[in-house]
């Protein structure tokens, strides 16, 4: 895995993420919400594109539970991003928690499950 290339992707993805935070402190509208929340659905799947080809090209042996946490990650994030066009949108203070716990647990935890991998294969 081009470790570098993923931390990269990585830390725009917090970028993103910060940017949604922001919007969301100082009251942005749900259309500048949702505008950020697509870009980040976006680049997330781009992402998780790449990091399942290394993960499959390396066989990692958790490839199928790293996947199921991507789907789910998008089907919920893609749940929100609806929700705002609803009469009843959604709690972007809901969302913002969600993402930053999501993103952490997934590096620190699921992310690092691969890198041991990585590390061990070499």
């Amino acid at each position: 895995m081009n470790e570098g290339r993923i931390d990269n992707q990585h830390k725009e993805i917090f970028e993103i993420i910060n940017s949604f935070v922001f919007e969301n402190e100082i009251n942005s509208g749900a259309a500048k919400l949702a505008e950020l929340l697509s870009k980040l659905t976006d680049y997330s799947l781009v992402h998780f594109k790449e990091e399942e080809y290394y993960m499959k090209v390396n066989k990692f042996p958790h490839i199928a539970e790293h996947r199921a946490l991507h789907k789910y990650y998008i089907k919920k994030v893609a749940l929100f991003n609806l929700n705002y066009s609803n009469i009843i949108p959604t709690n972007s203070d809901e969302v913002c928690k969600f993402l930053i716990k999501w993103w952490t647990k997934h590096i620190l935890e699921q992310d690092f499950k691969y890198k041991l991998h990585i590390d061990q294969i070499r």
